[in-house]
């Protein structure tokens, strides 16, 4: 979106976040579209708005969030457009500042000149996130909350927004927080004891804090377990289908998508590049990969393709090893790297003639007539999430930097299980536990280097 030259000191700072400027943006795509919104806040939110409008009474007569019809004009006065407006007193708005939304027609043109306008007034860009950020550091929500802002915007499917709407309540918020309430708790005892040690006075029970230390590891070691379940369904799962020459890969691809996507041919090497779709099964986003046959006797292109196909293999969470249940050949069996992450189809069930592939646990299906296809998918989702059914109510995390928080959260509780046990100084103790609390705490944000935050908003979208 074209701003002017004129205006271009107004362009946001590289440490972006600044406090007491006003920022603006816009917050629906860019593209042209029946509607656009621009969002603008800060200090001169309501300012830069009534030096926009041509009725600025408006603001006095209309209460805050109320919308109102608005005439927008130029700094000539000029009639750009006829649209709603509404506007926040802080702390009572998103960011937790005076703040304002415009609604108007979604034209390039009139985007830019409401922009290049609001710049002349004092505005300027926002950064990727800033507006959310700006609700974290004004106390409007914490981290992981604000995080979840972003997945809440980039769900693809339900288990997604599942998991991001209850991340946005607070749900992980509140776990991590009662967590790390026990810490502390635990710690001021320590620190209590400690400060009366001269008047030998036993505070603390040995065996009673060894058991609450041990309580919360189990609860760190639930939450980290949830991981895996958090981080596939805020991603989504790729399957990779994988087996040698024309084993039916590709009918079997096209039958799990429900479409002819991959071209199937009796000639071996038909699937060179890997052919991908994606699908929503029991709300969870799925990536399914059809590959390349694998053979040891290919050479030049069809070799690359092999190769092209196990390094995908590699980032797979499940493979499909498909066998032609119609040869008497023996079949060629996964790479032994894969076993773990391996689920053995035999294909063409309806063509059957291989008995000895009876004697293995192969899931037998025919991806031509659909036998067994229903089957598949419900094996698949049991793979991939043991516990697909459960609703997911509770916190679970799903960022790896919420994982890594709650592993070195869980060492520092170790380390302080083996003082308790070595009989060492409980003064070792506090400080184990004052260091897993921490990074409990940068979870929600209560202490966050401001390089993290600048990473962390700098993924979100402008306008947000």
């Amino acid at each position: 979106m074209k701003i002017t030259k004129s205006n271009s000191q107004k362009n946001p700072p590289e440490s972006g976040f600044s406090a007491g400027e006003t920022i603006i943006a816009l917050a629906t795509p860019k593209g042209v579209g029946a509607l656009a919104i621009v969002r603008l806040s800060g200090e001169k939110a309501l300012d830069i708005t009534a030096g926009l409008i041509r009725q600025p009474e408006s603001l006095q007569k209309t209460e805050p969030r109320k919308l109102f019809l608005a005439e927008f004009i130029d700094g000539q006065g000029q009639l750009l457009d006829r649209g709603m407006c509404v506007y926040y007193h802080k702390p009572n708005s998103y960011t937790g500042e005076n703040a304002a939304e415009y609604f108007l027609h979604g034209s390039f043109y009139l985007i830019a000149k409401v922009l290049d306008r609001c710049l002349e007034l004092g505005a300027r860009i926002a950064t990727p996130g800033e507006f959310t950020q700006r609700a974290f550091l004004n106390g409007k929500m914490d981290l992981a909350q604000a995080e979840a802002v972003a997945d809440l915007i980039a769900a693809s499917g339900a288990a997604a927004h599942r998991i991001a709407m209850n991340q946005t309540k607070g749900v992980l918020s509140r776990r991590i927080a009662q967590i790390r309430e026990q810490l502390i708790q635990a710690c001021a005892m320590i620190e209590l004891d400690i400060d009366f040690s001269d008047q030998n006075l036993p505070l603390i029970d040995t065996e009673t804090l060894f058991k609450t230390i041990t309580q919360i590891q189990y609860e760190l070691q639930l939450l980290a377990h949830s991981y895996s379940r958090g981080r596939l369904a805020r991603e989504g799962a790729v399957v990779v289908i994988a087996g040698a020459p024309n084993v039916g890969k590709s009918t079997l691809f096209n039958a799990l998508i429900g479409e002819d996507k991959a071209i199937v041919d009796p000639t071996p090497g038909t699937t060179r590049d890997s052919v991908e779709s994606q699908v929503e099964w029991d709300g969870l986003i799925v990536r399914l990969v059809d590959t390349a046959g694998q053979a040891a006797h290919f050479k030049g292109p069809d070799l690359k393709a092999v190769l092209l196909a196990q390094q995908t293999m590699q980032s797979a969470d499940l493979v499909l090893w498909i066998v032609d249940l119609s040869s008497d050949e023996p079949p060629i069996r996964p790479p032994v790297e894969f076993d773990d992450r391996v689920l053995l189809i035999g294909n063409k069930t309806d063509l059957e003639i291989n008995s000895l592939l009876r004697e293995h646990p192969y899931l037998h299906v025919s991806a031509k007539t659909g036998v067994g296809i229903g089957e598949l998918k419900n094996a698949i989702m049991t793979r991939i999430i043991p516990e697909n059914n459960a609703e997911i109510t509770e916190g679970v995390l799903t960022r790896e930097r919420h994982l890594e928080a709650v592993q070195k959260a869980l060492t520092g509780l170790e380390n302080g299980n083996k003082t308790l046990k070595a009989g060492g100084g409980i003064e070792l103790l506090a400080e184990d536990l004052r260091e897993a609390a921490a990074e409990l705490g940068q979870i929600i944000g209560i202490v966050t280097p401001d390089d993290v935050l600048n990473r962390i908003f700098s993924d979100f979208c402008i306008g947000k």
